[in-house]
């Protein structure tokens, strides 16, 4: 996934000072490799950053001189990732309300580790029909959203065509509801999201072989999402369960 990350640099006398630019609504991770001759970094070995949200000028450190006599030269390259990736300690106790409206049931098409599109991946697919309202299962802040995508495979080829909403939560998670129809949102990046608000329409855009609703819970990752087991509250809101593949769900409050 893209980010809007800016990685530069500026020349003072023989010195230069790296920055950041992070104009994404959460703070981005960023991973940067230093190939430096006659410099020397001011934090040493230090490769990983967090810069803040919507920060200009973030500083990432000094190159200096080893011997001022002599010439310099550096390159680099890097990476990013959506999130805080030093984020490790998140709400485990914490419970989901279905994706959808009070009266409706819908069937689990492929669950954890599904064979099909979830190889090593704690995602839920939920089989529902184009245009259907999704809700917010947790509260938290509207950080990314893609809409303007309508092609659609059953093949791994058609994942850069997956739309999708991220709601990054208060533990430094995220939510990702994906697979929503053309100019499906309801939400505005940076609004903040009450669990039980419709966030959206379902569709069936990217790599879906059929209608559906994606929805995983992630924490950063540079290569691959960090995909966590949410545990749902199904019927009248007091049974809570992990959804399993197969089965179908009813939510009634």
């Amino acid at each position: 996934m893209a980010q809007t990350t800016k990685v530069f640099y500026e020349k003072k006398e023989q010195e230069f000072v790296i920055y950041a630019d992070n104009n994404e609504l959460c703070p981005v991770s960023l991973i940067i490799n230093l190939d430096l001759s006659n410099l020397a970094f001011s934090d040493k070995d230090k490769k990983v950053f967090v810069i803040p949200p919507k920060t200009e000028r973030f500083r990432i450190g000094k190159l200096t001189p080893v011997n001022k006599n002599d010439g310099t030269k550096f390159s680099y390259n890097y990476k990013t990732a959506l999130g805080d990736i030093t984020v490790k300690k998140y709400d485990t106790s914490f419970v989901y309300d279905l994706p959808f409206q009070k009266g409706n049931l819908f069937r689990v098409h492929q669950g954890y580790n599904g064979i099909f599109s979830h190889q090593n991946e704690k995602a839920i697919d939920f089989t529902m029909p184009e245009g259907t309202e999704i809700l917010a299962a947790r509260e938290g802040r509207v950080v990314q959203i893609v809409q303007n995508n309508t092609e659609s495979c059953p093949n791994e080829e058609c994942k850069k065509y997956n739309n999708h909403i991220i709601i990054m939560h208060a533990d430094g998670t995220f939510g990702c509801y994906a697979h929503i129809k053309y100019n499906g949102s309801k939400v505005k990046p940076g609004d903040y999201i009450q669990k039980g608000s419709v966030i959206g329409y379902s569709g069936n855009v990217g790599w879906s072989s059929g209608p559906h609703l994606h929805f995983a819970c992630f924490l950063p990752a540079f290569d691959k999402w960090q995909t966590l087991e949410t545990k749902f509250r199904i019927d009248n809101g007091e049974n809570v369960v992990l959804l399993m593949e197969g089965k179908e769900y009813k939510r009634d409050y």
